[in-house]
């Protein structure tokens, strides 16, 4: 089960909202869910806005990874945080330092990729060399053009990596006290758009299950075969013939020196 702080994002940066930030490991929605996993005997992953009051009370878009057993497994900290006009993130996440961890649950190894690290394929690219069997995308999107993609993303994610993707999108529409403002204090309007819902599970096979609804919530109820991981690799030869160090190689040199191998003839 994957779980979505209630709210998107702070309104306008106003500082009064970061009250809602707290500890991953024993803040108040933590342990609200851990009785919860516990009696129900399932693995929840909270997303919270958390804050690290060892490392300078920094902030983060955080993932909460709750078992069975009412344990706390761990974290992940979001990598990805955009400036895309408004909400202007930046100015209240920090960019995660917890790489892509994958935990070890009775139910098999999930990685946790939050909302905008969908768009990019080597953050799922990961996880799966960390070995994840499931991978849960949990998002707060809106959008024509994120609806577009939204089918697309998750299921060639699985594809690729030989893994399931769980893509979970909250339904609804925000509403603020106050106006959502810009940087420079422009007042744009007071709710968060309209989140499209759709949740879908896609399969390492290329298949899916049916998308939830676009407008209102709902329970997504699937069984899965984790051994379609291994024979999806084996079968499509993925693990022999896959050449990590030559992609680490171009990464490297495009990260250190960005030397472009664009080849022109004359």
């Amino acid at each position: 089960m994957a779980h979505y702080m209630p709210y998107a994002f702070c309104p306008g940066e106003h500082m009064a909202w970061s009250d809602y930030a707290e500890r991953a490991e024993d803040g108040p929605s933590t342990r609200i869910l851990q009785a919860l996993a516990e009696e129900n005997k399932m693995v929840i992953i909270s997303t919270i806005l958390e804050r690290d009051e060892n490392l300078e009370d920094r902030i983060w878009n955080t993932a909460v990874v709750i078992d069975n057993h009412g344990n706390y497994l761990g974290k992940h900290r979001r990598n990805h945080i955009p400036k895309i006009d408004n909400p202007n993130e930046p100015t209240y996440f920090c960019e995660g330092n917890t790489d892509h961890p994958v935990f070890q649950t009775d139910y098999g190894r999930i990685g946790v990729s939050i909302c905008y690290e969908r768009h990019f394929p080597l953050n799922w690219l990961g996880y799966a060399l960390n070995g994840a069997q499931i991978v849960f995308n949990p998002c707060a999107t809106i959008g024509d053009q994120m609806e577009t993609l939204w089918p697309i993303e998750a299921r060639n994610a699985a594809i690729a990596n030989g893994y399931y993707v769980c893509a979970i999108n909250r339904v609804g529409t925000e509403i603020y006290e106050h106006e959502f403002e810009t940087d420079e204090g422009v007042v744009l309007h007071k709710d968060s758009g309209s989140f499209f819902g759709s949740s879908y599970i896609a399969a390492p096979n290329g298949t899916r299950s049916p998308g939830l609804s676009r407008t209102k919530n709902g329970l997504l109820v699937c069984d899965i075969d984790l051994n379609m991981c291994r024979q999806i690799k084996d079968d499509r030869g993925y693990g022999a013939f896959e050449r990590s160090v030559l992609y680490s190689d171009v990464i490297k040199e495009a990260a250190n020196s960005h030397k472009s191998q664009i080849i022109t003839k004359y």
